[in-house]
């Protein structure tokens, strides 16, 4: 049997990469109402990042114990993993904060200018030109999301829109780095908890303190655990997908994150979609479906 060539080992592991990047924004999309209603029952977006580090570390380091992988940072690793846990830690805190302070709607459509954010950077560093392709495909998406989600100009906050440009310049940067660090995301996903635990317990505090997460838990709990089960899953499948694709082409698959939202807002949240929500959902899914049949070519 002959060895496979290296263009078709490459396109096997963009195959994957795009599948797995896709799953990743499914389980973020569940995790964006999941964490409106535990919102709604008093854990706000802060509160609910700062004790998700506190549930799950312990339980990673549990599972690298088992899986007999190492936690320690070696000297060259330190550099890139804090840059990914800060810009991780910054990215969930902007967000889910923004939803506070701002609509549900203008703070997706603020945020979700990340991908536009990830290209502009990736040619930057990589000292590339800005792809066509890319570009068409994000245009179209962004105007499909602002048709699905219809932003209203009525509750400006500029806190709110300050925390949600914020997280979006934080996600592309993490876009950027989590290509850029040793492959290995049970480690990588431990010290981003490490990180993003103080930083949103600071957060939090400076916002006027901890809720209870008692009283989110009694309110709805299937939903506080589907907000920070639905992350923990979508993060490390992240994290996976970034060493097989692009920065720029992982942003732009992301933004399959919004569709899904609206999807499991319908579910749950009895929310239903106007015929033109609709056509903005199809406008998205179809520059999608532009960028994995056309998408840039990887190396």
């Amino acid at each position: 049997m002959s060895k496979p060539t290296f263009l078709g080992d490459a396109g096997r592991a963009l195959r994957i990469g795009t599948g797995l990047a896709l799953i990743s924004a499914a389980l973020y999309g569940a995790n964006v109402p999941a964490a409106r209603v535990a919102s709604q029952a008093g854990m706000p977006g802060a509160d609910l990042v700062a004790w998700r580090s506190v549930w799950f570390l312990p339980l990673l380091a549990i599972i690298a114990f088992f899986a007999r992988e190492r936690l320690r940072l070696l000297p060259g690793e330190a550099g890139p993993t804090l840059r990914l846990s800060i810009s991780a830690s910054l990215t969930a805190i902007f967000y889910l904060s923004s939803v506070d302070h701002l609509p549900v709607p203008m703070a997706v459509v603020l945020f979700y200018m990340f991908p536009l954010f990830v290209i502009l950077l990736a040619s930057r560093i990589e000292g590339r030109g800005i792809s066509r392709v890319q570009m068409g495909v994000f245009v179209v998406a962004f105007a499909g999301l602002v048709t699905a989600v219809g932003p209203s100009l009525a509750g400006l906050s500029l806190k709110g829109m300050l925390f949600a440009l914020g997280g979006a310049f934080a996600c592309a940067y993490l876009f950027i780095t989590a290509s850029h660090v040793p492959n290995a995301p049970l480690r990588n996903a431990f010290w981003t908890q490490v990180f993003m635990g103080p930083l949103a317990f600071l957060f939090a505090w400076l916002q006027g303190g901890l809720a209870n997460p008692a009283v989110a838990l009694g309110i709805a709990p299937v939903a506080v655990a589907l907000a920070m089960g639905a992350y923990a899953l979508a993060y490390w499948l992240q994290l996976v997908a970034a060493q097989k694709i692009s920065a720029d082409r992982a942003g732009l698959l992301f933004l399959f994150e919004p569709v899904m939202a609206i999807a499991m807002a319908g579910l749950f949240l009895g929310e239903v979609l106007t015929p033109v929500q609709a056509i903005g959902v199809a406008l998205i899914l179809a520059a999608l479906a532009a960028e994995i049949r056309l998408g840039t070519r990887e190396p």
